[in-house]
């Protein structure tokens, strides 16, 4: 079973789009608890309406290598921690209805501070972190995302479908660019996330380089684009949102509520 720890604005949406189209009604996305900690009860609970789960995905997946999950192939992506969280800034402003300055939103949000290290890790522990990456069965990087898609496809013990439209990406930067061009709002963004910019080098440096070597490639290999599709409108990934829109999402309420 693929489990993806979803790190917000890391492509995660395009990445979680190639499992849902790929495996249909057997891919459990689990935001749906609309819980912050997805726990071992909500594994086995959600493993009983997923037949023959092929993947778990979402941004809840805190701390992941504590669920016991059988036969897991632990995945996720990183990317330059500044760079996200510019990324992430805009997507509040243009979809989440905030009104934020860019210092409040780093003094007012939690995912504008070390969020790789703090998912992965279940707080701000860089060497839990690291630990975590390094246990990790395929590790990729956005900034290298189609590279990435290919190692995976060496590596992964389930054949994909890699093709994908971009998802999630922003119509304008216009927020975005201020920001990014400025110093001081550069400087506050690195301070906020020494840790994501340590598990990130390292993560550069060490672990993407160790998983092309073994798929054949290197960190600079150039590669073809599985950015094929031009819409998203395809029967295994409507059928994977609709099942768990309707059904996981509707019977986790009456959980919830019992």
């Amino acid at each position: 079973m693929i489990v993806f720890l979803h790190i917000p604005k890391t492509a995660g949406s395009t990445f979680q789009f190639i499992l849902e189209n790929t495996f249909g009604v057997s891919a459990c996305h689990t935001n749906h608890t609309k819980q912050d900690f997805f726990r071992q009860d909500d594994f086995e609970f959600a493993r009983k309406f997923f037949p023959g789960m092929k993947s778990l995905a979402g941004h809840n997946l805190v701390d992941p290598l504590a669920l016991n999950i059988p036969d897991a192939f632990h995945v996720t992506f990183l990317r330059e921690p500044v760079a996200r969280v510019f990324s992430h800034y805009q997507d509040m402003i243009l979809t989440g209805g905030k009104t934020w300055t860019f210092e409040e939103f780093m003094r007012e949000s939690d995912v504008a501070e070390n969020l790789h290290v703090r998912l992965m890790a279940g707080g701000p522990n860089l060497d839990k972190a690291k630990k975590y990456l390094e246990r990790c069965d395929f590790v990729g990087l956005t900034e290298k995302f189609n590279l990435s898609l290919h190692v995976l496809d060496k590596l992964t013990p389930l054949p994909l479908n890699l093709n994908y439209k971009r998802r999630r990406t922003a119509a304008t930067n216009t927020i975005r660019q201020p920001v990014a061009n400025d110093p001081r709002m550069i400087d506050l963004a690195r301070e906020r996330n020494q840790l994501d910019l340590a598990l990130y080098d390292f993560a550069v440096k060490e672990i993407f380089p160790k998983f092309c070597a073994k798929a054949g490639f290197t960190p600079d290999s150039e590669v073809t684009s599985f950015d094929t599709y031009t819409s998203d409108r395809h029967f295994r990934y409507r059928l994977c949102h609709l099942y768990n829109l309707l059904i996981y999402r509707q019977l986790g309420k009456l959980r919830r509520r019992s």
